[in-house]
């Protein structure tokens, strides 16, 4: 601990906040998850100066790391560090302050809203229960539960700010003028996200027995028309320059041509290549164990080239780590594994160096890609669906737009042509 030992000396204030606050302890510890995660040690000296900083300030008025709400931890970072007069060795920046109290939070294992939101105590409750029904009772995954949980939060933070949550004392027109407002400008699909955010939270809010059917009808349901317009898929021309695009040599780069290869072969979804693990492979039998929506776990052929790059990735590129997930960060905080934003990121970042940049924006174009090549290949839409995991034939039809050789023995002859 040569390191603590060095920010001690220089930092005795510091030091002496961490010793009056009682995390004496955690201060040691606190350095040491910080340096096994590839934090340089300008950085880890802000951070400890950081969450040495609101210990000091939450001493005088009972508050913990262990006990703090959202909202305390929103008043020492919007309305403390801005006229705050406890010192210059404090954090340089919010952000600093906050990224510091966040890694002071995973290490203590504490959960609770994110800092940067301005919540009550009540609705960081609320939320809490919200979110732990969407993943222990409905069984979704981290991404949906996320899209919802942000949805639900502005809702209430929109409805009630401080006040106590009373669900019954909202009327249909609360529910339609935030909606309408919150979706201004929205594309259709992006509407009915928010409206099924809202009707699940209402439906959450049946179970304890509030009546919610006149909230859940005064919701938006914005016309989409699934089946308007062909699958953009990718060309072969288009999928080499992409595979070209990253540096096979540089360990970052081995991690995303295979993550990229587990998109476009196995049209896996971003969350599914996040949680992907070591023992998820079955390198003798040659399939792979996928965890999906709802729990489900799919078992897939694993194509070779996708794990010959798999295979490379964990022989020549992945750090030391004790993480099980196959793909890990490579940056700080290291020893922990990538997530599906780092994921969407790397490809886009391929897609801009080799000029593709408006063609891939995300990585759902890969899973159309997949099913149009699968059509071109004559594959029936039972195997599509099995593929690409979909619950329903009905979310596979799409695809019968892009196999113009059966489409062209549909159409009727047109009335008064030439036979």
């Amino acid at each position: 601990m040569s390191q603590t030992s060095s920010l001690r000396r220089g930092h005795n204030v510091a030091c002496r906040w961490y010793s009056q606050s009682g995390l004496t302890a955690e201060a040691d510890s606190y350095v040491r998850h910080l340096t096994e995660r590839g934090y340089a040690a300008p950085t880890v000296e802000c951070y400890f100066r950081g969450v040495a900083h609101f210990a000091h300030w939450g001493l005088a008025r009972g508050i913990t790391l262990y006990n703090a709400s959202g909202a305390q931890i929103n008043q020492f970072l919007y309305e403390h560090l801005p006229h705050c007069r406890c010192g210059k060795w404090r954090c340089r920046t919010v952000g600093d302050s906050r990224a510091a109290l966040r890694h002071m939070c995973d290490m203590l294992a504490v959960q609770r809203p994110a800092p940067d939101q301005n919540v009550s105590d009540a609705i960081a409750a609320e939320l809490k229960a919200f979110v732990a029904h969407l993943h222990s009772v409905r069984g979704l995954s981290v991404s949906t539960c996320r899209q919802r949980y942000q949805h639900v939060l502005e809702f209430l933070v929109d409805g009630f700010a401080a006040r106590p949550i009373d669900i019954s004392a909202l009327g249909p027109q609360d529910v339609r003028d935030f909606a309408l407002q919150r979706t201004r400008n929205f594309a259709p699909g992006s509407v009915n996200v928010v409206s099924m955010s809202l009707r699940s939270y209402f439906a959450f809010k049946a179970i304890s027995g509030v009546s919610t059917e006149a909230l859940v009808a005064a919701l938006p349901h914005a016309a989409n028309w699934r089946h308007s317009g062909l699958p953009d898929a990718l060309s072969q021309e288009e999928i080499s320059r992409l595979l070209d695009a990253f540096d096979r040599g540089h360990p970052t780069g081995m991690r995303d041509y295979a993550i990229t290869l587990c998109l476009l072969d196995l049209g896996l979804r971003r969350g599914e290549i996040a949680r992907l693990q070591l023992d998820d492979i079955d390198w003798r039998a040659g399939v792979i164990a996928i965890h999906g929506k709802g729990r489900r776990i799919d078992l897939m052929p694993l194509p070779a080239r996708t794990g010959e790059a798999i295979a490379a990735y964990l022989q020549n590129g992945r750090p030391q780590t004790t993480q099980r997930e196959v793909f890990v960060r490579h940056r700080p905080p290291i020893n922990s594994p990538v997530d599906p934003d780092i994921i969407r990121e790397a490809v886009r970042r391929a897609a801009a160096r080799c000029g593709l940049r408006q063609r891939i924006r995300g990585t759902h174009v890969f899973r159309r890609t997949l099913a149009c090549q699968m059509v071109a290949n004559a594959a029936s839409f039972k195997d599509i669906a099995d593929i690409l995991r979909h619950r329903s034939l009905d979310t596979t039809t799409i695809y019968a737009k892009v196999d113009l050789a059966s489409l062209r023995r549909v159409p009727l002859a047109w009335p008064g042509r030439v036979k």
